[in-house]
């Protein structure tokens, strides 16, 4: 559980500085609203209540926040984590892929694991094919 009173006064002057400023992005004054609510002594559960959130997300709000202040608050970077091929992989698969069509994502897999042993998922194959440049699209039956 989180206890209240964990800002300092200036800390506090500045969040709701951000609170009020009428061009700040939502998102950040959201996050420091519960940053202040969390000081005021509302549990988390009541916090997300209030802002129709789940209490994980204010328990991550407040983890940022305790690491990098009102600077970590406001980063809004998720850029997903790094794919499993090397970028030497990636040019080779693009190379082949550039080279051979295939039928579906499972013989791009199956070419992936056989070749680099790293095993794609369908959804993966798919996400790693458009960063590649390549579109896949599922066949459409024509009528016989």
């Amino acid at each position: 559980m989180i206890r209240g009173g964990f800002l300092s006064a200036a800390e506090r002057a500045d969040l709701k500085t951000v609170i009020r400023h009428p061009s700040e992005i939502h998102g950040v004054a959201r996050r420091a609203t519960g940053i202040l609510l969390l000081d005021d002594g509302l549990s988390c559960a009541e916090v997300a209540r209030v802002l129709y959130l789940d209490d994980d997300t204010v328990r991550t709000w407040h983890k940022h926040y305790r690491s990098g202040g009102l600077d970590e608050l406001t980063r809004f970077d998720c850029h997903g984590r790094q794919g499993y091929l090397s970028e030497a992989q990636e040019r080779a698969l693009s190379a082949h892929l550039a080279r051979r069509v295939h039928r579906d994502t499972g013989e791009v897999r199956a070419h992936i694991l056989a070749t680099h042993g790293i095993a794609y998922s369908h959804s993966g194959c798919i996400k790693l094919m458009r960063r590649l440049g390549f579109e896949y699209r599922r066949p459409k039956g024509l009528p016989a």
